[in-house]
């Protein structure tokens, strides 16, 4: 039986397998938003969890990894066991177990015997009563009803209205598995299609009459295409569709020229208001293709963009009014938008709930200044719509705020000749290279006589160095392991990064094993520190519990990051708090038990995309809960903490 060390590894593994080509580890690592040392770490690792298999993952110099495959068997093997994996951790949670039961009455034909359902997902009668209960408040919203007879239970409603709530609710969520192709669960859920054959007749189809149209899009224009074939293949078809989507007439003879490919492939006709229906949706998902009569001003719209970025910058300071290409994608963002606000649907967003999680800063950035943009162009943009903002947002605050590795210049003060201080350099550049722009090589008598680069950023000497205008760390060849972690540390250390990052925890402000029960006895709780502390000004609390109120503040596993909407501390500090039992943080019934009140102060805002950064990674990171649960006082925190600060600057180096 397949047994995964940790999470991240099953994502490298549905890569491998996946993939036809050699991946890049850069690229992985950008997928898994780990360092490439990290995933040479993950590929060892892997490769001895499905050793059992006969496979490894190889790495082929200049291309990347890929899966070594010697028997087709065991391959086949691998996936039976990791589909099985997949299926047992889905059921293994009560939101599992509601999103199986909610597929099954979606999809079945016939009523679902209770007694099938509480034999296959072992659960008792009362258990299944309160996950009908769910059920009934997710379907609601669809005009949808469960019905009771004869110890079955059946879905009813309109055939369009259940394959709004299929897409919305049974859609994978998860980007990297989303976009990648067609995950263990897609193929269950339509196994009455050959999913691959649509799938080349639907991409060639986009190949030919879309340009740059984002890999997420693409799978929900073959998405949506499956479900209408699927459907039609179990006699679930739609009678009517109507839309007011136009497009060109050549665009509307390529369309049919697929949908006449389609036919062929299912062995079924398709008619009209399927056809429209999947039109409709691919419209939602490239709205260059609409030819509706609302086409917009260019010029209102970039004036419209400009003003919700002057109105971050005022909010937040972050000043991304100089991002042309930031600019660019959002003029061309919102043009896209109009052209297609008129239809009566809204475009679904699978990357919403990673987005919220992954930016909580970008987002949050993005929901307060929207109006401005909004009430210029008389628009309402839903959730869906400001996470694709939010995307280019956060894409310009990585490129201009991104507290990434900058190499720093020094210079090799050396004075045992010109072979030993080769060597250093040699020894250098291959231990340093990610970090050190190495300007040159010295003699002690140059050092003396000031025959160095003045813009260094500090030395490296073999010989002791005093009274030097910059920093000095001393090596020594014969010693160079120790020396060199002694380097490394100073590198790190010195980063702003890192420093902003550290600077932000104390021990005063850190509590453990709390039995505080609600949220506004956590929050008043850290604001009465703060406070006592002169952290905050007197209007902090006030402006907290406004931004409360705006939209929840949890970001998943287990953390909140709750802060003020707007500017309200005298100096920048975290209030952390962890608590003995998990406390219902917001009307989602968030479970939350690590808190991290944000007090940012202004001047010092810029800087700290680092922090968010370090939270987001935390939400995966089970070790740190683990961690900080043992803890005894708020010393014993704060050493965890710093070195799960550590951890995380090491991974993005």
């Amino acid at each position: 039986m397949l047994k995964l060390s940790y999470p991240r590894l099953k994502q490298i593994l549905m890569i491998m397998i996946l993939t036809k080509i050699e991946v890049p580890g850069s690229e992985l690592s950008k997928r898994l938003n780990v360092s490439t040392r990290t995933v040479r770490s993950d590929v060892t690792k892997l490769n001895s969890d499905i050793s059992d298999y006969k496979l490894e993952i190889m790495n082929r110099r200049g291309k990347g990894y890929y899966l070594e495959v010697s028997d087709s068997q065991q391959l086949d093997k691998l996936k039976r066991d990791l589909n099985n994996l997949e299926k047992k951790t889905s059921l293994d949670t009560s939101s599992g177990r509601i999103k199986y039961l909610l597929n099954r009455l979606l999809t079945s034909e016939e009523p679902i015997s209770i007694d099938d359902i509480l034999d296959n997902l072992y659960i008792s009668i009362n258990t299944l009563n309160n996950y009908i209960i769910e059920i009934k408040q997710i379907i609601s919203k669809y005009n949808l009803r469960i019905v009771h007879k004869n110890n079955g239970l059946s879905l009813v409603g309109d055939e369009e209205s259940k394959r709004y709530c299929f897409i919305d609710q049974l859609e994978n969520k998860n980007y990297k598995e989303y976009v990648l192709g067609f995950t263990t669960n897609e193929r269950k859920l339509f196994s009455n299609i050959d999913l691959d054959d649509i799938s080349e007749v639907v991409n060639d189809f986009i190949d030919r009459e879309m340009k740059e149209i984002p890999d997420y899009n693409r799978k929900n224009i073959i998405i949506h295409v499956a479900l209408s074939l699927s459907r039609i293949e179990s006699g679930h078809v739609l009678q009517n569709f109507n839309s007011e989507l136009q497009v060109s007439q050549d665009f509307q003879n390529e369309f049919d020229k697929m949908f006449d490919r389609l036919e062929q492939s299912i062995g079924n006709r398709i008619s009209l208001p399927e056809r429209e229906y999947v039109k409709y949706h691919v419209g939602l998902n490239n709205p260059q293709i609409v030819n509706n009569s609302n086409e917009p001003e260019v010029e209102l719209i970039k004036k419209s963009v400009l003003l919700f970025l002057d109105k971050i910058r005022d909010n937040y300071t972050f000043n991304l009014l100089n991002d042309d290409l930031l600019i660019k994608n959002l003029t061309e963002h919102i043009k896209a938008v109009i052209k297609i606000s008129d239809l009566d649907s809204t475009r679904k967003n699978p990357l919403l709930d990673v987005i919220l999680s992954t930016f909580p800063l970008a987002y949050e950035m993005t929901v307060t200044s929207i109006n401005i943009l909004e009430h210029q162009l008389k628009l309402h943009l839903s959730k869906d719509e400001l996470s694709f903002i939010t995307l280019h947002v956060g894409a310009s605050m990585e490129r201009n705020y991104s507290n990434k590795w900058k190499k720093r210049n020094v210079a090799i003060i050396c004075g045992s000749g010109t072979a030993t201080a080769n060597l250093l350099k040699i020894k250098l550049e291959s231990r340093f290279s990610n970090y050190l722009n190495i300007m040159g090589v010295y003699s002690y008598a140059e050092y003396c006589s000031d025959s160095y680069p003045k813009e260094v950023d500090f030395l490296i000497s073999t010989v002791p160095i005093l009274n030097s205008k910059v920093p000095v760390v001393e090596v020594d060849l014969s010693n160079f392991a120790n020396d060199s972690k002694e380097l490394y540390d100073f590198i790190t250390s010195t980063s702003n990064g890192q420093q902003v990052l550290y600077s932000l925890f104390k021990p005063e402000l850190v509590f453990v094993n709390s039995n505080l029960q609600t949220r506004k006895q956590v929050l008043d709780f850290l604001c009465d520190k703060l406070e006592e502390q002169a952290v905050v000004r007197s209007d902090f609390r006030e402006k907290m519990f406004e931004r409360e109120k705006m939209y929840s503040t949890a970001i998943g596993g287990e953390i909140a990051i709750p802060h003020p909407i707007k500017f309200a501390a005298n100096k920048s500090n975290v209030a952390f708090m962890q608590l003995k039992k998990p406390i219902v943080w917001d009307d989602n019934d968030n479970k939350i038990q690590l808190i991290f009140l944000l007090a940012i102060n202004e001047e010092e805002y810029p800087k700290i995309q680092t922090l968010f950064s370090f939270l987001v990674d935390l939400q995966s990171d089970t070790r740190f809960y683990n961690a900080i649960s043992k803890c005894k006082d708020s010393n014993e925190a704060m050493k965890v903490i710093n070195s799960f600060i550590q951890n995380n600057i090491n991974q993005r180096a």
